[in-house]
């Protein structure tokens, strides 16, 4: 039996099984059907897809392997697999590690079958990514890892809307809010048109190319898959962290400071209460450094207790009015210093509103990486070099949603 024949019998189980399940949920809206014949449906339903796993198992083993006997047909016809079926694949992944190891990118690996599957993902994609040389996506365990180690790293990307898109540039549509109500008619009286019309608005995004260099050792490349995709992850997700991290604050940072250093609870205390609207307050976060939460922390009451309230069910999480406060490290949100010596002022900045409605963070397509063993100093070093490449980008939509403040610093 040949592939192509396996193939021939996936094709028509995947036609009786669609058959099958039209047909069970036609039956199922049948009172007249009993439900032991509904429940013979469902079990030789779950017979058929249990032949349907072995019969791609099958399929996928002897291709991998060509076993003896078997006869490979040129151009045999796959079924379309979904982008994430093939990201999360035990056969995408060999197959990206193979192509790490042996520097093959998508110049120079058009043909070699041990790699096709990366070049089907970037058609699964929408097609190849933008750029003529840009690498493959990184497999699902690389994702995974990202989001394992994303959460000790200050992300900011959870506070503020995420959107992935396909196009690398592109708008939506946002709207004005309406200002006054509907008017007093008399009976039988003409009604005005309104003056208070709806206005919409483009709001442009673009993403642009962010990329590195990551050199790894040709021992770690050659050592199993699982090491390799740990040590990718860990490193992509620091990155990707500290990217998004600096394009948020860029955007936070174009609105106006408000300094708040005579009283600095009280000022944001009045950007809750008047600042924001009501219904962005009632969803507001504080995002701020350590320094200023360190202002904030040591403030006391009359009473000498602590005028921030530690969270109820996570002591960890401290509150402003019942909002909560976000604080991160220097290094995601770094103070400004103006002037010198004695007469330095060093100011922290601290955001009140929701980043979901200030700002969206585009996302387009995935991560690729590509790789070459010959190339840049890898020759020299006996290593690998890999090219990493992603494409953000961050608009304002609401920029109301969100207010400036900033607390001055004591001189240490």
């Amino acid at each position: 039996m040949n592939l192509q024949e396996i193939m021939n019998q996936i094709t028509t189980l995947g036609t009786q099984i669609r058959q099958a399940n039209a047909k069970l949920a036609q039956d199922a809206a049948n009172d007249s059907v009993p439900t032991s014949e509904l429940e013979k449906q469902q079990a030789a339903i779950a017979d058929m897809n249990k032949r349907m796993a072995a019969l791609q198992a099958s399929y996928n083993a002897m291709k991998d392997s060509q076993v003896p006997g078997l006869t490979p047909v040129p151009g045999t016809p796959e079924q379309p697999r979904e982008l994430r079926d093939m990201l999360k694949s035990n056969e995408y992944a060999r197959a990206f590690a193979y192509a790490i190891r042996n520097g093959i990118g998508r110049k120079n690996g058009r043909g070699n079958e041990k790699v096709k599957i990366l070049f089907d993902a970037l058609t699964e994609g929408g097609g190849d990514p933008v750029g003529t040389d840009g690498g493959f996506l990184v497999p699902e365990d690389i994702d995974h890892t990202i989001l394992e180690v994303k959460r000790s790293l200050d992300p900011l990307s959870a506070l503020f809307n995420e959107e992935t898109v396909t196009a690398p540039t592109g708008w939506r549509v946002m709207d004005s809010a309406p200002e006054k109500g509907l008017v007093d008619v008399d009976e039988m009286a003409q009604i005005d048109d309104d003056d208070d019309q709806p206005a919409f608005a483009k709001v442009p995004y673009s993403c642009s190319k962010k990329a590195l260099i990551l050199p790894v050792s040709n021992e770690l490349a050659s050592d199993n898959v699982a090491n390799l995709f740990a040590y990718l992850g860990r490193w992509f997700a620091k990155k990707l962290v500290i990217t998004e991290n600096i394009m948020l604050i860029t955007a936070l940072r174009t609105l106006t400071a408000t300094s708040i250093a005579t009283d600095p609870l009280k000022g944001i205390k009045q950007a809750l209460n008047k600042g924001l609207d009501p219904a962005i307050s009632a969803g507001a976060n504080v995002i701020m450094n350590v320094d200023a939460f360190d202002v904030l922390d040591q403030l006391m009451d009359g009473n000498e207790r602590p005028l921030l309230q530690p969270d109820p069910v996570n002591a960890t999480i401290m509150r402003i009015k019942g909002r909560p406060i976000h604080s991160v490290s220097r290094r995601t949100l770094a103070n400004v210093t103006t002037g010198s010596g004695a007469s330095a002022v060093t100011t922290s900045d601290l955001f009140i509103g929701d980043g979901k409605e200030f700002a969206t963070l585009f996302r387009c397509g995935g991560y690729e990486l590509s790789s070459t063993d010959i190339g840049g100093n890898a020759w020299r070093t006996d290593s690998t070099e890999l090219r990493g490449i992603t494409r953000l980008g961050v608009s304002k939509f609401d920029t109301e949603a969100m207010v400036r403040r900033q607390v001055t610093l004591a001189n240490e």
